[in-house]
C-alpha cells in the first residue's frame, strides 16, 4: 500500500444501528431469556451509504496502534449486552476482493475498557484509558482469502475478528484500543469517514500511530465498522412454583445466575381476565450465585389462577417467565371461625368461608343485642374470607359483643371480647 494511505486520519465508526435479531434457540424453561446476536452500525446512516475517506489501520500489513473512542450517549441502547466481535468493509474505491490469499496477523490484540469522553480524547494512548482494560482477544489472526468483497456501494462487511471473551457493556464512555503485528503482506484500505463529520470530537474520536507498542500517535479518522452484540442472560432460572394453603398462594423462584437485573413484577389472572402486575420484587443485580425468592398473595375468593414474572433489566428491556396454573381449594360448608385473638385489643380477625356465590351479611352487636355495623354485605364467590375488626375504627367501649354470619338459610353468631 501506499505510503500515502498509511498517514491518512483514522475514522472508527461502529456499527450499532439496529439490524435483525435472530434468537439463538426457542428451546427454554421457565423463564430463562435466550441470548440474541445482533449487528450494529454507527452511524446510522453509514449502514446503506459509503463513508467519505479510508484507512488501512486495523488491516495494515506494518504494526499499528489505533483507538476509538464512543460518547456513552450513542450506547445507552447497548447497556446490559456482550461486544462478542467486530469486523470492517472494503472502501468504495476497492476493485478485488481482499485478501488473495490467506493473510496472517501473528499477533492481534484488541482491549475494551472505560474511556474519557470524546471531546477529552488525548494523543497519549494512556490517558484515554478510564478503569481497567480488559483483552478480549489475543494472539495470531489469520484472515481468509477473499473474505472482504468489493463491487457493492457500501461492500458487504468482512470476516468477524471474534472476540475471545466477550465484553459486557455496563454505561458510560466506551474505548476500544486495536495493537497488531501487521501480516507482512498486503495492506488495503477499509471505509472511513473524515474528522470533517458531525459529531467528531463529541460523539467519537479517535488516534493511531504506528507500531504494535505506541505510547502516542495522532488524531485519526472513523472507520465504518461493524461490532456483534450479544444480549447477556439477565435471569436464568432454575425453578418457579406456587404452593397452596386454602386462599393462600406462596410463589417461589430461584435464579442460577442474574446480569442487571432490576427485579420482577408478578403478574396474575383468572381464567376471565388479562394479566395485571400486583407486585414487584427487587432482583439481586448481577450475580453468578443462586438467588432465592418467595411472594404470597391473599387472594380474596377460590378458584383457578394464573402467574408470570416479568423479569426487568436495567436498560428497560424485560422477558416473561412462562406461566405457571394454581387452583385453590373451595370450602366444603359454610363456616363462621372465632375471632383471633380473643379477648383482643385494638383489632381481631374474623374467618368464614363460603362454599357456593351468594349473598354474605356480616354484622356486630353489643351485649343487648343491639346492631353496632354492619361489617360485610356483598356477594361473595365460594373461597375463605378475612375481616379485620377494628375497635377504633367503630369506636368500641370494653365489653361483650356478638358477631353474626348470614348467607342465604345459613346463619352463624360467635362471642367476643373486647379488654383496653
Amino acid at each position: 500500500m501506499k505510503k500515502f494511505f498509511t498517514i491518512l486520519p483514522f475514522l472508527f465508526l461502529i456499527i450499532l444501528a439496529s439490524q435483525t435479531v435472530a434468537q439463538t434457540s426457542d428451546d427454554h424453561g421457565p423463564g430463562v431469556v435466550i441470548p440474541k446476536r445482533a449487528e450494529f452500525i454507527f452511524p446510522p446512516e453509514y449502514a446503506s451509504t459509503v463513508g467519505t475517506a479510508v484507512f488501512t489501520g486495523p488491516l495494515a500489513s506494518t504494526a499499528r496502534t489505533v483507538q476509538l473512542l464512543l460518547n456513552e450517549s450513542l450506547l445507552s441502547p447497548y447497556i446490559g449486552k456482550e461486544i462478542k466481535g467486530l469486523t470492517w468493509r472494503l472502501g468504495p474505491a476497492a476493485s478485488a476482493n481482499w485478501p488473495t490469499t490467506d493473510q496472517t496477523f501473528l499477533n492481534y490484540d484488541i482491549y475494551l475498557s472505560g474511556s474519557v469522553a470524546p471531546e477529552n480524547r488525548s494523543l497519549t494512548f494512556a490517558n484515554n484509558v478510564v478503569g481497567t482494560q480488559t483483552l478480549v482477544r489475543t494472539g495470531s489472526l489469520v484472515i481468509s482469502a477473499g473474505s472482504f468483497t468489493s463491487g457493492m456501494s457500501p461492500n458487504k462487511f468482512g470476516q468477524v475478528i471474534n472476540f475471545t471473551s466477550g465484553y459486557l457493556y455496563t454505561g458510560g464512555h466506551l474505548l476500544i484500543e486495536i495493537r497488531h503485528s501487521g501480516t507482512g503482506g498486503l495492506s488495503t484500505s477499509t471505509d472511513a469517514v473524515g474528522t470533517a463529520i458531525t459529531g467528531y470530537g463529541t460523539l467519537f474520536s479517535a488516534c493511531w500511530a504506528s507500531g504494535a507498542a505506541a505510547v502516542s500517535g495522532s488524531q485519526g479518522n472513523f472507520i465504518i465498522t461493524q461490532i456483534n452484540i450479544e444480549e447477556a442472560i439477565p435471569v436464568e432460572f432454575t425453578s418457579f412454583t406456587a404452593g397452596v394453603n386454602k386462599n393462600d398462594v406462596t410463589l417461589s423462584w430461584t435464579t442460577a445466575t442474574e446480569t442487571n437485573n432490576v427485579g420482577f413484577e408478578i403478574e396474575r389472572r383468572d381464567e376471565k381476565s388479562a394479566y395485571t402486575k400486583i407486585a414487584f420484587v427487587s432482583g439481586a443485580g448481577t450475580t453468578s450465585e443462586e438467588c432465592s425468592y418467595t411472594w404470597e398473595d391473599k387472594l380474596s375468593a377460590s378458584g383457578k389462577y394464573y402467574y408470570r414474572l416479568k423479569q426487568i433489566d436495567f436498560s428497560g428491556e424485560f422477558d416473561y417467565s412462562d406461566e405457571i396454573e394454581v387452583l385453590t381449594n373451595v370450602p366444603s360448608n359454610l363456616n363462621l371461625s372465632q375471632n383471633y385473638p380473643n379477648p383482643f385489643n385494638p383489632s381481631t380477625v374474623i374467618s368464614y368461608e363460603i362454599p357456593v356465590s351468594g349473598t354474605v351479611i356480616l354484622k356486630l352487636y353489643d351485649i343487648s343485642g343491639i346492631e353496632i355495623a354492619t361489617l360485610v354485605n356483598e356477594v361473595k364467590d365460594p373461597g375463605f374470607y378475612e375481616y379485620i375488626l377494628s375497635a377504633s375504627d367503630l369506636k368500641l367501649s370494653s365489653g361483650v359483643y356478638f358477631y353474626k354470619l348470614q348467607s342465604g338459610l345459613f346463619t352463624s353468631v360467635k362471642k367476643m371480647v373486647l379488654m383496653k
